[in-house]
């Protein structure tokens, strides 16, 4: 998380490096190819970079450079065990994308010297991460996730206790409080597991989640805040229970699990959660949830229940993320569009946020900021209240960097000294700009250095002009950020950047460039008035050079020890071991600060000497910065703090309000209703209405005109609710039976809190009703049978009534398609084909269905909003003929072979009475009569089955059994003989010859037959034809012969986009055509369709015989043999 305390500093050509002023450590990796070297790691601890070699010390009066021994190892993490202590752990590992082998080193005099401690462990230990508690810095747990084991210290490594776990130790968290707890999660399974007696014995979390099907899914999950939560053994996390489930929020307490589980609810319990988006920080916690392509912010306060929070902007929130959440106050960025973040602060709740800082610069590394925060140019300044850098875009020419003073309540540019300004030789747009992160993408460090032990002094990288440019120095304040000297005139142009430091509550400044050939790191003892050189010795064994990863002290920059992380290059460019740099500043400081080397400070925040911020008056006592002593671990800063009276700069916009233009007046936002009066209007007769100020967050100040400010107490109106609007999370198209819908409800006037909302939805189902807007603004309902349903809200409270309504069309979910294809096809005759989108359920609503036909035969696709389709073919064939049915809902696809001939004949049969009988008892008799009676004609007339076809036509209730026999000729040197053999067949029924017998029945006379035309239409020329549909190609060609040649070009583009679009429009739900999903009927289905959708038709020829039913599971069956 972007305010979970860490800060980055970028470390270059090799490596990106990470210190956590709450962990101090450096890691770093190793990365030898240029590709590699630009990609950014994401690390939980530091990264920076090498292996490890020689072992060599060189020591002068402060510096003392210790090589470690060479060894193979592209990663280094290095952690200062805690205050006071003397221990610090070096891990090097080697693998870049699995660990192959690890080694622990380990310090106990301040890094003079490092000892292999790998004799602790197992021969094949590979320690993957290591945790220090907060709560004792001598406690570590180091994590083996390839073996499943842990190895835990609790007196700085001297010895340790390892434990086989259940489980991959892929992340653990300590207890703030309790050095014994810690959570671990299993980065495989997801599982959350807790410990109370540090690693011996593990308990799953979320147990009760699990049934007996799937498991929990966990994703964040953080400790309870001693002082906020009632319980510190408390755990929050998120958890998606069962495959597939919806993200939850739950609590649970490690002391009693299982029976103390409870659901988070509130605002939160209808609206799609984000996972990995908790966030626990002091008394609030933070949810994100997904509407649409929109965010919400939902909050708790104090543990009380979820709400959603507000942003005064009528810009939607597409994205955000919480940059700071300290001093009762929440700095949110929020990315409204690709080209537009703003920075929001709020109120002490943190529900209600206005406007801070516009169109921030914002570096995103990934879409999901929850996944991969972006790195927000947003800085809180350290060790005094309420001052904020930023980097915004001045009207997309450049970035300027802007402070405030007063929590974001005003901003302003940042002053360069006159020294700076002469040195830069600057008289106009003369304004300091900084690198809040370092601006190469590679990096993800900060580029500003500040401390709380470092009362006022800021270092930066940044550079003197109109914008901030890429070409930068190294800047220097001491009074907080009100203005800036240039300090150390060397000016970075390639990007590598610098390393800061500051210690001994401030007595030192130190700063080496990142990943540069170096002999000496500079240090000032003034507050960077001056820069003195540390040489670092003669290049060690090999020879070669030193280049810094990363500079770090004791947390908290109290002690005169500092350290400088290295890599040893030698004389050929090449690595050859890590080293470490001890800085021992008191030997430089030479002397222990007395009383008279001390002055007070009082912060002046403004140019016209103004020295109260947030409602107060800091004194602080502070070393003059021309005497260069020491203050020493034990040192307590002195400080004084009186209250100021309240003025202007203590308040900022309410909620609702922005500060008009070139004034610090706040105005109502146009598109926003300023503060609901509702709000306070639930049991009482009154309620404080908002002038558009607030006082800051925070803010200490007393007495003064504050009623300029401050809200007035007026009755509470009863206003009839108006500016209803239903709405819902479909499109208009409709839903599947099942779906659960989201309705949400907006109310542009009246009284919210006491109104009364009753949610009718016109299914049966018993209505809703609740008091209060916030209930009722949204609503989930599921409809669980088809059609057209209107959803009404009734509003009403004492003032009077109103009413939002909302149609909705509930469609069936589709079992099959049926294609009914055409029998006796000739070659260039016109014939029709059908197909059907049947539904379970009866009677069936699936809305419009539209087919998109394909014939097999290179013509182009036809598109048709209606269930028939006409088309000719070229050559005598079978072909396979496909159709995808597309509903609002879903699509689903079958085909049907056909076969086509050159020429055919045919005759309309009659049969004897015994053919009703047979029909009604013998199961798929269509189809058996039909080959039976090819069999028969074939017989018959000694011609082979191949020279005829059978065509049983669908069962009509109360109708005889209708069937025609065609003579057909596939080739041209069968035509001639069609004629001949169409005689004979009719010289056969008149004769009586044709019987057929199915399954032993009676036998089954032809009685008589009647020429027919089947399938009569136009004749095509040539060239496949279709009709019926929408003939994309065609399109065009259907204009005035004046513009042909013009039409015809844009027909031919008409139809490239048309053709896509439509065969995209109705791909709902990314199914392909054959998917085997779901799909509904189309609303032009009518009743009678559910009758036809039962009988049967068969297609008998002796050439082939195929069932070409696709969804023939129910038995219809339906095709061409």
């Amino acid at each position: 998380m972007v305010f979970s305390f860490r800060f980055v500093l970028f470390l270059s050509f090799v490596g990106v490096v990470v210190v956590s002023p709450s962990v101090r450590r450096v890691s770093v990796r190793r990365d030898d190819s240029a590709a590699q070297r630009r990609r950014t790691e994401e690390e939980t601890s530091v990264r920076l970079c090498r292996d490890a070699p020689a072992s060599s010390n060189q020591k002068s009066h402060v510096a003392t450079v210790v090589d470690l021994p060479q060894e193979k190892s592209e990663q280094g993490i290095i952690h200062w065990a805690g205050n006071g202590s003397k221990t610090i752990f070096f891990l090097t590992q080697h693998g870049r994308r699995s660990l192959i082998s690890t080694k622990l080193w380990r310090s106990t005099d301040y890094g003079l010297s490092f000892h292999d401690e790998n004799y602790k462990f197992d021969s094949s230990t590979l320690i993957d991460q290591f945790y220090v508690s907060p709560a004792a810095g001598s406690t570590v747990i180091f994590a083996d996730v390839v073996h499943s084991q842990i190895h835990v210290t609790t007196d700085e490594g001297q010895s340790f206790v390892s434990h086989v776990v259940e489980f991959n130790p892929s992340a653990i968290v300590f207890h703030p409080q309790n050095k014994n707890w810690a959570l671990a999660k299993d980065s495989q399974s997801s599982n959350l597991y807790f410990t109370t007696n540090l690693g011996a014995n593990w308990t799953r979390l979320a147990q009760s989640l699990v049934s007996k099907q799937s498991s929990a899914k966990i994703f964040s999950y953080y400790w309870a805040v001693p002082g906020i939560d009632t319980s510190v053994s408390l755990v929050y996390y998120e958890a998606s229970p069962g495959i597939g489930g919806s993200v939850q929020l739950y609590s649970e307490d490690v002391l009693s699990p299982g029976s103390s589980l409870k659901h988070l609810k509130g605002s939160i319990s209808s609206v799609p959660l984000v996972a990995n988006s908790l966030i626990v920080v002091d008394e609030y916690v933070f949810v994100k949830a997904q509407i649409g392509s929109a965010v919400e912010l939902h909050r708790s306060h104090n543990r009380g229940p979820f709400e959603r929070a507000f942003f005064a902007s009528v810009h939607p929130v597409t994205e955000y993320v919480i940059v700071d959440a300290t001093e009762h106050q929440v700095f949110v960025a929020v990315r409204h569009f690709s080209n537009l973040t703003n920075v929001y602060s709020s109120d002490e709740s943190g529900r209600f946020f206005t406007l801070c800082l516009q169109d921030v610069y914002v570096r995103e590394r990934g879409k999901q900021w929850n996944t991969i925060p972006p790195l927000v140019s947003f800085y809180r300044v350290l060790g005094v209240r309420g001052v904020y850098i930023g980097n915004k875009y001045a009207d997309r020419s450049g970035l300027q960097t802007m402070i405030s003073f007063n929590k974001g309540g005003d901003w302003r540019l940042m002053e360069a000294t006159s020294k700076t300004k002469q040195a830069r030789k600057c008289s106009t747009d003369c304004h300091v700009h900084l690198h809040i992160w370092y601006p190469y993408s590679r990096s993800n460090d900060q580029g500003i250095f500040s401390s709380d032990n470092g009362v006022g002094i800021l270092l930066a990288h940044g550079n003197v002009g109109k914008y901030l440019s890429s070409e930068t120095s190294v800047l220097v304040s001491t009074d907080s950020g009100l203005t800036w000297t240039l300090s150390f005139a060397d000016t970075d142009k390639d990007g590598s950047g610098f390393s800061f430091l500051l210690g001994d509550h401030g007595s030192y400044l130190a700063l080496s460039e990142h990943y540069e050939k170096i002999s000496d790191i500079q240090y000032s003892c003034n507050e960077g008035s001056n820069w003195t050189d540390v040489t670092l010795g003669d290049g060690g064994a090999s020879g070669g050079f030193l280049v810094v990863n990363g500079m770090f002290t004791e947390p908290g920059e109290t002690t005169e020890y500092a350290f400088a992380f290295c890599s040893r290059y030698d004389s050929k460019s090449a690595f050859v071991n890590w080293a470490v740099v001890q800085l021992n500043f008191t030997s430089l400081l030479q002397r222990k600060c007395q009383p008279n080397d001390y002055y007070l400070y009082e912060p002046s925040y403004e140019a016209t000497g103004s020295k109260c911020l947030l409602g107060q008056r800091m004194t602080y006592e502070r070393r003059k910065s021309n005497e260069c002593c020491y203050n020493g671990v034990e040192y307590e800063r002195g400080k004084l703090v009186s209250l100021c009276t309240c003025t202007a700069e203590d308040f900022e916009c309410d909620y609702g309000y922005r500060k008009s233009f070139g004034s610090k007046t706040c105005v109502p936002i146009v598109g926003l209703n300023p503060w609901s009066p509702a709000e306070e209007c639930v049991a009482k007769s009154a309620y404080n209405k908002t002038k558009g100020y607030r006082k800051v967050a925070g803010d200490r100040c007393s007495g003064g005109n504050v009623s300029a400010w401050t809200s007035n107490e007026v009755p509470c109106p009863v206003v009839v609710p108006s500016g209803l609007d239903l709405d819902s999370d479909i499109a208009g198209a409709g839903a599947v039976v099942g779906q659960p819908i989201t309705f949400w409800l907006t109310q542009e006037n009246g009284v919210t809190k006491k109104t009364a909302y009753k949610f009718s939805f016109g299914d049966g189902s018993d209505p809703i009703e609740l008091t209060g807007f916030d209930l009722a603004a949204q609503q989930q309902h599921t409809f669980n049978e088809s059609g057209n349903f209107t959803v009404v809200v009734a509003v009403s409270n004492s003032a009077g009534k109103s009413a939002a309504s909302l149609k909705i069309k509930i469609l069936d979910p589709i079992d099959r398609v049926v294609v009914l294809p055409p029998h006796a096809v000739t070659v260039g005759v016109e014939v029709k084909f059908s197909a059907r989108a049947l539904a379970n359920a009866q009677p069936s609503y699936v809305g419009p269905v539209h087919f998109d036909w394909d014939f097999d035969d290179g013509s182009t696709p036809v598109l048709s909003p209606g269930r028939d389709v006409i088309h000719a073919f070229d050559y005598a064939r079978e072909y396979r003929v496909a159709v995808a049915a597309y509903s609002p809902v879903a699509t689903k696809a079958n085909h049907a072979h056909v076969r086509v001939f050159q020429t055919a004949k045919t005759l309309s049969l009659g049969f004897s009475a015994a053919a009703d009988v047979v029909r009604s008892s013998i199961d798929d008799l269509d189809l058996k009569l039909a080959a039976a009676l090819v069999d028969d004609v074939a017989g018959v007339t000694g011609f082979p089955k191949s020279r005829f076809e059978a065509f049983v036509f669908p069962r009509e209730a109360g109708a005889s059994l209708s069937v025609d026999l065609s003579v057909v000729a596939s080739s041209a040197d069968e035509k001639g003989s069609v004629d001949t053999l169409f005689d004979k067949v009719k010289s056969a029924i008149a004769a009586k010859q044709v019987v057929v017998s199915i399954e032993g029945s009676a036998p089954i006379l032809v009685t008589s037959s009647t020429e027919v035309t089947v399938n009569s239409g136009t004749t095509s020329g040539g060239g496949g034809s279709t009709s019926g549909g929408v003939n994309k190609l065609a399109v065009g060609l259907a204009v005035p012969a004046f513009l042909l040649i013009l039409v015809l070009v844009l027909a031919f583009y008409w139809y490239s986009r048309r053709y896509k679009q439509l065969r995209s429009a109705f791909t709902i739900l990314n199914h392909s055509p054959t998917d085997e999903t779901p799909l509904a009927l189309g609303a032009d289905e009518s009743d009678d369709d559910d009758d036809e959708a039962g009988r049967h038709a068969a297609t008998i020829s002796g050439r082939l015989q195929i069932h070409n039913v696709a969804a023939d599971e129910d038995g219809d069956q339906i095709g061409r043999a």
